[in-house]
């Protein structure tokens, strides 16, 4: 999906957060989430993007994290807000001051969505366990809403800039609500980006019973199957790389998320997707068996996500300013 930010004079007015509970498609409880109109309670109708900076202005209490510094030379910190706990980052340099000041701009408008969504999830739980305490049942136990397991800014240049968000939503079930969120910024047309479904798909990407063809921002689109198998194929290769290097590895956690300890690369399953350095971030989603699912996806690892170098990508890649882009870096 892609959303346009307004500019500076039009953030003033208000909307209403509205949780709409009519069956509409959206993923069951215990799937996972990336974005916020989608909840474990049906479709969460998100606001313009003027409320959620507002929210952030009138609500957040930051603490700052300690400074960082990207390959690029950018700098940047996490501002945690005190009462949610959730963190987005912000940079502190950047070498374009118009730049530094929209991306943080755009920034301040995520964290407030997040703390927004926060609050609704919030009250969704106090009504779970209202209902829980008059049926004799004991109440879920937790001190947030959203808890959130990894967070970073991942790329971040004059023109782009790319985040990784992973959270839980607490549940009376085994396996948890994630929100697995890779979110990519252009800073010159103000708009953010996610992987999305192709131009003409009935169905959200992601959503029950659709395919899993895709495009990616202004980078990427696989949404013929001949194209959308090879790159699959490029995916499960470069799993199995790195399934082999970390083989020998003491580190259990990262061989237990590893190809051979039962990863899932396959044609029919969700992927995130956000712009590293190194090449294309492919967040992986799933794991069979899926005792494995929540500790190799909310976490990064050398496992997860898999960077695929931006030269091998050079055949799906749409021409453009973030092909020329990424395609210079070495």
């Amino acid at each position: 999906m892609r959303w346009s930010f307004p500019s500076h004079a039009c953030l003033v007015a208000l909307a209403l957060v509205l949780l709409v509970l009519d069956g509409s498609p959206s993923r069951g409880a215990g799937e996972y989430v990336d974005g916020w109109e989608d909840g474990p309670y049906g479709t969460y109708v998100v606001p313009d993007q003027a409320t959620w900076a507002a929210y952030y202005r009138k609500a957040a209490r930051v603490r700052l994290g300690p400074e960082q510094r990207l390959p690029s030379g950018v700098s940047w910190r996490l501002h945690a807000d005190v009462d949610t706990k959730l963190a987005i980052p912000r940079i502190t340099w950047m070498p374009d001051a118009q730049s530094m000041r929209t991306a943080n701009g755009m920034l301040d408008m995520v964290h407030g969505g997040a703390m927004l969504f926060s609050s609704l999830m919030g009250q969704h739980l106090a009504q779970t366990n209202d209902w829980r305490r008059h049926n004799g049942f004991h109440p879920l136990e937790y001190d947030r809403s959203i808890v959130q397991t990894d967070v970073g800014l991942t790329y971040a240049t004059p023109t782009l800039m790319s985040l990784v968000d992973l959270d839980y939503m607490p549940a009376d079930m085994r396996i948890a609500t994630r929100i697995i969120r890779g979110l990519t910024f252009d800073l010159r047309t103000r708009e953010m980006f996610r992987v999305e479904a192709c131009p003409g798909s009935g169905l959200a990407y992601g959503a029950k019973g659709g395919d899993y063809r895709f495009q990616f921002g202004k980078l990427l689109q696989a949404c013929d199957i001949e194209t959308y198998l090879k790159f699959v194929r490029l995916l499960e290769a470069k799993a199995a790389l790195v399934a082999e290097q970390i083989a020998g590895s003491n580190d259990r956690p990262d061989a237990w998320c590893s190809e051979k300890a039962g990863r899932v690369v396959a044609p029919h399953q969700e992927i995130v997707l956000y712009l590293t350095f190194g090449g294309l971030a492919v967040h992986n989603t799933e794991y069979d068996p899926i005792s494995r699912r929540d500790h190799c996806s909310l976490k990064r690892s050398p496992v997860n996500p898999l960077i695929l170098p931006y030269r091998e990508l050079e055949p799906f890649m749409m021409p453009g300013a973030w092909r020329d882009e990424l395609l210079k870096l070495h």
